[in-house]
């Protein structure tokens, strides 16, 4: 691939009970009050240094990071296949943390990343699988007369005809955005150049292909989930 153009806890809060002499008539005894709910990290999103969303406890002991490709067949079968066992396993648990980066393959890629970043950080992680679960309806042949439309020199209107002529843009109204929130986050060239130099840097470190993946700061051999749930246990002990 040539290098694309630059682009609490609110620790449970100890009540001190106060003891008075005890009267010698017996009082009402008050109902304990619930255990708080422990809480469900796989609903925290952070970001990390470099502006990616981090699903997880920040301070987890492990962080995974993954390079997603949303063209990518084994990405879309990667996310199915560890969003139960991940999310709802050792990322809830706060054991894991997963730090999510974008990696450009072709410029439907960078389309896909706009959509799946736009709007308040809450929608990243169901934009993300959105796109992931219906990949196999919107990623096609591009209809006659793509090439012309995605030529133009302006990047916004550039992004909004890959994003109309895959389906992705009718997929993201469907999740409540309107035309012009998506007109807008398909704009974003800054963002896009930031992902496009993400993903040189990605590549001179090593990565070559997607999905691939870090634990805490080193890269695997493990393109799935069967290969990567093992290696993430081991990191966890």
């Amino acid at each position: 691939m040539t290098k694309l153009l630059a682009a609490t806890i609110l620790g449970t809060v100890t009540a001190t009970a106060l003891f008075a002499a005890a009267p010698l008539t017996a009082k009402r005894a008050t109902a304990p009050k619930p255990a708080a709910a422990a809480l469900s990290w796989d609903k925290k999103l952070s970001r990390s240094p470099a502006g990616n969303h981090v699903i997880g406890n920040p301070a987890a002991k492990v962080r995974l990071v993954e390079f997603m490709s949303y063209t990518c067949p084994h990405c879309a079968h990667y996310a199915h296949d560890s969003k139960g066992p991940l999310l709802s396993g050792p990322v809830r648990q706060g054991k894991v943390a997963i730090e999510v980066r974008p990696f450009f393959r072709n410029i439907i890629d960078v389309s896909a990343s706009l959509l799946a970043l736009c709007g308040a950080d809450s929608k990243f992680l169901g934009n993300h699988h959105a796109i992931m679960e219906a990949q196999a309806n919107w990623l096609k042949a591009p209809p006659e007369g793509a090439q012309q439309r995605w030529a133009t020199e302006d990047f916004g209107a550039k992004m909004k005809a890959v994003a109309q002529d895959m389906g992705l843009y009718s997929l993201m109204t469907a999740r409540g955005y309107t035309p012009a929130q998506l007109d807008q986050c398909l704009a974003d060239r800054t963002l896009a150049d930031k992902l496009a130099n993400q993903t040189n840097q990605a590549m001179e470190g090593g990565v070559n292909g997607t999905p691939s993946f870090m634990i805490n700061g080193k890269l695997q051999e493990a393109h799935e989930w069967k290969v990567l749930q093992p290696l993430l246990t081991a990191a966890i002990r």
